[in-house]
């Protein structure tokens, strides 16, 4: 009996087909039977993403309602 540790990893479903990265080709053979769980992930916005983790930048200056509004 083959002993394998659990694998988790994040893929992409391909014309219906679920790709295993290419680390694991070696150590999953086609008769080892599986257990597959799919648990989409949410996908986070990059607004999201940058309110959470803001960039810094250098010599910043925040904009006056008069900077915004000049024409």
């Amino acid at each position: 009996m083959l002993n394998i540790n659990t694998i988790e990893f994040t893929t992409k479903i391909n014309q219906g087909m679920i790709l295993i990265p290419q680390e694991y080709n070696g150590k999953l053979t086609e008769e080892l039977e599986v257990e597959v769980i799919i648990k989409p992930i949410k996908k986070r916005r990059l607004m999201d993403e940058l309110a959470e983790n803001p960039v810094i930048v250098d010599n910043w200056k925040d904009l006056t309602r008069e900077d915004i509004n000049d024409r």
